[in-house]
């Protein structure tokens, strides 16, 4: 009858757990018992030992939540790149070709400055010997 209202009253313990607790108890870390043990006891003792418990197991609970995020964002990256590095989107990435001949969405004088700018700078980057292909 006692163990059974202990597995219903700790439903969350696991032999590990029952064993500890029961040990404790047998070197008094939670006071002195004389005599015969009643429910009423272990119970106390369990609610004590479920006390020291509970930080542990939160340390844990957060341990495990954060590795989760970090697995997930890891994840994002090999699934969705843009998460992976974060990039302003350039001019080109703005205009889309299509809208361009139809004479919709067309670059502006400042976004014109912008791709010639962008283009110099990758030819200056570009070997010379490229640069005389072309």
């Amino acid at each position: 009858m006692t163990l059974n209202e202990l597995l219903k009253g700790f439903p969350c313990f696991t032999i590990e757990d029952w064993r500890l607790c029961t040990y404790n108890m047998a070197k008094e870390a939670y006071g002195p018992y004389y005599e015969r043990l009643k429910l009423a006891q272990f119970v106390e003792c369990f609610r004590k030992y479920e006390q020291q418990r509970a930080p542990i197991v939160d340390t844990i609970r957060e341990n495990e939540r954060k590795d989760a995020e970090r697995a997930q964002t890891e994840a994002m990256r090999y699934i969705q790149p843009e998460y992976a590095t974060a990039k302003e989107p350039t001019v080109r990435d703005r205009v889309d070709a299509v809208d361009w001949f139809k004479g919709e969405n067309r670059l502006t004088y400042t976004e014109r400055q912008e791709m010639d700018e962008r283009q110099k700078q990758t030819q200056l980057k570009t070997p010379t010997s490229w640069n005389k292909e072309k």
